[in-house]
């Protein structure tokens, strides 16, 4: 997928930044799991879970079943 964005913006926010906004924003609305919006960052999980803390978003976003289908990917 290829994204064109106003050249004012890319100068101020790098490609990093928005990937993780993105991830963020997709995470919050549930459109996609943890470990996809950590894998989208290029962070490890938690790294991402510490981005979320830092911007005030909550790694809680999951059911419960949700949260054990992560955790059985993580072991």
């Amino acid at each position: 997928m290829e994204l064109n964005l106003p050249k004012t913006l890319i100068e101020e926010i790098s490609e990093n930044e928005l990937r993780l906004y993105l991830a963020m924003i997709l995470y919050k609305e549930r459109k996609i799991s943890m470990s996809q919006a950590a894998k989208l960052t290029g962070l490890t999980l938690s790294d991402f879970i510490y981005e979320l803390g830092k911007h005030k978003i909550g790694f809680t976003n999951i059911t419960e079943e949700e949260l054990e289908e992560e955790l059985r990917r993580i072991k």
